[in-house]
């Protein structure tokens, strides 16, 4: 679907950002691994890019969310069949993984792993990793083929969520990224799999990712409104402030971020942390609990028996 932007009784078309390898694969596989919440919709402990399996299988990131599933996210400019297949392999992978093997590829280094797993769990002992793990597949086209393979894999369960990505620049060059779930498995708090592990949730609203934006179209936030996030156990509290764009932009006054869990990322210097139970507002509400009477605010009444 076109993009236009409204000018002067006329509307001026957005360029689609060719589609090059330097594009799927470099450019948005390093926005992905900044900014894995806002892609996938879940808050996910980054692992690696890049990492060597096994066989010779190297998937672009590797990543687990908080209840232990792993996540494997593959970016491609076009997906066949071919590559279909590779990804199922890594899910295959994924499957049999540990905790040790999962340390021996992290960024940080193995000798951080645990302790930052435990940072990202708020738990002393860590979570140990969960069936089923989780396959992201991210293009911009996906053959008709491999798109009714996909339909089929979903419609019977397997967890395999599909992003469609593409970037499109004004005539200024600002660029902007379209995030579309064509295939996306369904989460819920109350999920669990094999292993016993909790699915997280994906928080959304009208079919899309909800976002700050969202508390203060709602009113349950005002633009400039103040956050901290206070760490009792270590002793240090953060600052920031909610930005009429919906950007938090911490207490120095130049960082800005776009989501709560990157900003608190930043803020704290660790590599992941979900920003929605970080921050308070100055009345004591966590973004969070903001999210929850919105979400609420917005489900169908129940129909009522008589």
């Amino acid at each position: 679907m076109p993009l236009f932007e409204i000018g002067d009784d006329e509307l001026i078309p957005f360029q689609r950002v060719k589609a090059g390898p330097e594009l799927y694969e470099q450019e948005i596989e390093a926005l992905l691994w900044s900014n894995l919440d806002a892609f996938v919709g879940v808050q996910l402990f980054p692992v690696a890019r890049q990492p060597v399996l096994g066989d010779g299988l190297r998937p672009d990131i590797v990543a687990i969310d908080g209840a232990g599933h792993v996540q494997v996210i593959e970016v491609k400019r076009d997906v066949d069949r071919g590559q279909l297949a590779q990804c199922l392999e890594y899910a295959g992978w994924a499957r049999n993984t540990s905790l040790d093997e999962l340390a021996g590829m992290f960024h940080d280094g193995s000798e951080a792993f645990f302790a930052a797993w435990s940072e990202f769990t708020e738990t002393a002992a860590p979570p140990l990793v969960q069936l089923p793990p989780q396959l992201v597949l991210v293009a911009g086209n996906f053959d008709d083929r491999t798109d009714a393979a996909l339909s089929y894999l979903t419609e019977n369960g397997l967890p395999i969520t599909v992003l469609r990505v593409t970037i499109y620049a004004d005539q200024e060059g600002r660029r902007f990224v379209d995030v579309d779930a064509d295939h996306e498995i369904e989460l819920s708090e109350s999920a669990t799999g094999e292993g016993g592990g909790t699915a997280p949730t994906r928080w959304e609203i009208d079919g899309r990712r909800l976002t700050v934006s969202d508390l203060l179209d709602a009113g349950l936030l005002e633009a400039g409104a103040a956050l901290t996030w206070a760490r009792p156990k270590i002793g240090v509290t953060y600052g920031a402030r909610v930005l009429e764009t919906g950007q938090i932009q911490l207490d120095d006054g130049e960082r800005v971020y776009a989501s709560p869990s990157r900003a608190a990322m930043e803020a704290a210097g660790i590599v992941a942390y979900d920003g929605w139970h970080a921050w308070r507002t100055a009345e004591g509400h966590l973004l969070a609990d903001l999210r929850g009477q919105l979400l609420a605010s917005n489900s169908p009444a129940e129909e009522s028996d008589g």
